[in-house]
Parts: C-alpha cells; structure tokens; sequence
C-alpha cells in the first residue's frame, strides 16, 4: 500500500522517496492541494528547471485526456533532464490510464491534481495500490494549522504583526490555505519598509469593506453617535453600497438586539451573550454591542425595528427617495440611543 496519512504527508514532501512515477494529491482544500503540488514540482525541477521539461495538462480540456497523458508520460526530454507531466483536475475517467502507466513504471514524474475523493473512489484506488504511485491527502486546514502557516510567513519575511491584527486577520480568512497565503503575501508587500503590521492595515487591505462599513452604521445607530452615523451613511451610499443592504442589516441586527435584551433580562450575562453569538461577533465589537443591549430598553427597540419596518416600506413605494428614508430613520434610531 502507499496510502500516505495526512500526518506523513509533510515528511514525504521534505524527502519524496520516489524518484519517478505518479503521485496523486487530492482533497478538499484546493488550496492546499495546489500549494502542495508546486512544492513537488519545484523539488522534482530542482534548482536548473528547463521549462521545457514541465508539461501542464487541465483535464476537462483535453480532446483524448488518457492519449495525451500516455503520451507526454512517456515522451522523452529533448535536453535531458527529468519530465514532469502535471494533471490538474483530474476524475476518476483518469483511473485506467493512470493504473497502465504506474505498472510500466514510466521514466517521467506525473504530478495529479484531483479534489476530494473517497476511499471507494477508483483513482484513489489504483494509485493507492500501485507501487510506483503515492497518494497525498490535502485537508482543510484548521485554526492552529493556519495560525502556524502566517506566524511563519511573518517571521520568514521579518514582518512584525501586533496581536490583535493577527486576529483580526485569522476572523475574517476562511480555511483555504491559498487565500490565506495570498492574503499575508499582500500583506507582507505592503509593509516592505516598515516591517510592521498593525490592525488598521488588516482591515484596510483584507476587510470585507460593505461589510465593514455596514457595521460602522449599526453601531453608529445602536450608541447614539449621530454625526458618525451620518459620515458612514456618506461613505456607505458613495461606495455604492445600496440602502437596501443596510436597511436589511439594521432590521437584523436590531431584531437580534430585541431577542438578546430579553435573555438579559431573564438572568443572561452580557458577556454569555456577545460571546455566545452566531455568526461570532468580531472582537472589535463585543463592547460596542455590549453596551447597545445594556443601553436599549426593549419598548425602545420595538420601536426601532419599527420605524426600519416603515423605511423598507416607502423606498419600495419611491425607490428614487430611498436614500432619504434610508437616512432619516437610521438618525431617528441614533437619536433615541443618544437619549438614554
């Protein structure tokens, strides 16, 4: 068998114990599965690469997909050198061929790339089975993994990034490792000269910016900042974001507002509250949001929910005043907050 388990797949990638033949990465993450074929293949070109010797094949566009992996697997290198054949997206229609090349124990290095497969799957399987072939599972990475991945990219490039930027930036990254390379390698270009990271920057360069700004305008609205909820409201319509979004956004959160103020006044801490959230609150709002369920009686947000009830209402009616009615309810709200 040459099934690698996750565990061992960093081992074989520091010291790949093949010197020709097919490997198979697959999984879930895209991302890793890519990262971790360019490590192969950088190792297999080694540090003279003719770029003649590396052919790169996407399955799906290939008239005779199984004709032309034959062939190029078995075509020798006009300069010498190692051939490196590198299949993306590769399926299970790829099985027999790959099973036929891995017993004629062919002379070039065939890099797969495929997606998530099962053990029942037959490419999987064949190549499992196959002593010429290794199989290299590619999962998702998990915090800590990821966590890891950008302390080192920091470290690596001599880029300090202050703590809560680093979590800012782990909050908003989903789980793909190539996302989150990308988004450090921004990162660490943008700090060149300064060597430094702060959360400002994480949130300028790597922020959902609607979202961001959708924000600022609920809590502008929630804490009874008047004239910041304007400036957002300003910013908001002249980056294009629509006043449906934040009437909708305001509806939610002030609806959840509603339902937090009743667990409050049950016995439910504030903090058991904020933290116990879904989706979780950023930490750069927890107080904010705190405050906002402390501060707002529940006939008060009955009204508000209301008065965002009434401006959905009337921008459907006029759709050229939608920005007007969009305003003027959310300062109605900051009103009210500001009053208590």
């Amino acid at each position: 068998m040459t099934a690698l388990k996750a565990r061992d797949v960093s081992g074989f990638l520091n010291q790949p114990d093949l010197k020709s033949g097919i490997i198979l990465i697959y999984g879930p993450d895209a991302g890793r599965v890519r990262e971790t074929t360019d490590q192969l293949q950088k190792h297999f070109q080694g540090k003279d690469a003719d770029p003649m010797n590396l052919i790169s094949l996407q399955y799906a566009d290939l008239d005779n997909p199984d004709a032309t992996i034959e062939t190029e697997a078995n075509t020798s290198s006009m300069f010498g050198g190692q051939r490196i054949v590198r299949v993306r997206g590769a399926t299970n229609a790829a099985a027999p061929t790959l099973e036929r090349l891995a017993a004629e124990n062919v002379p070039a290095i065939i890099l797969v790339e495929a997606g998530n497969l099962t053990p029942k799957d037959k490419l999987r399987k064949v190549l499992e089975q196959a002593k010429s072939a290794r199989a290299l599972p590619c999962f998702a990475d998990d915090a800590r993994s990821l966590d890891q991945l950008m302390r080192e990219m920091f470290r690596e490039n001599q880029v300090q990034i202050d703590n809560d930027a680093l979590q800012a930036l782990k909050d908003q990254l989903g789980n793909d490792r190539q996302i989150t390379r990308s988004e450090v390698e921004k990162l660490i270009l943008f700090a060149a000269h300064t060597k430094k990271v702060s959360l400002e920057d994480v949130m300028t360069l790597c922020g959902d910016n609607a979202m961001l700004a959708l924000d600022e305008i609920i809590d502008s609205a929630g804490t009874g900042h008047v004239q910041k909820l304007d400036q957002a409201l300003s910013r908001a319509f002249d980056s294009g974001i629509h006043s449906s979004a934040i009437l909708t956004r305001s509806l939610m959160h002030f609806t959840w507002l509603r339902a937090q103020r009743a667990k409050m006044e049950e016995g439910t801490s504030l903090d058991q509250l904020v933290n116990g959230a879904r989706p979780p609150i950023h930490f750069s709002r927890k107080a904010k949001v705190q405050t906002q369920i402390r501060t707002w009686s529940s006939g008060n947000l009955a009204t508000a929910c209301t008065r965002i009830y009434d401006a959905i209402a009337q921008t459907r009616k006029n759709a050229s005043l939608d920005i007007a009615h969009t305003r003027q309810a959310l300062l109605a709200i900051a009103t009210i907050a500001a009053r208590h």
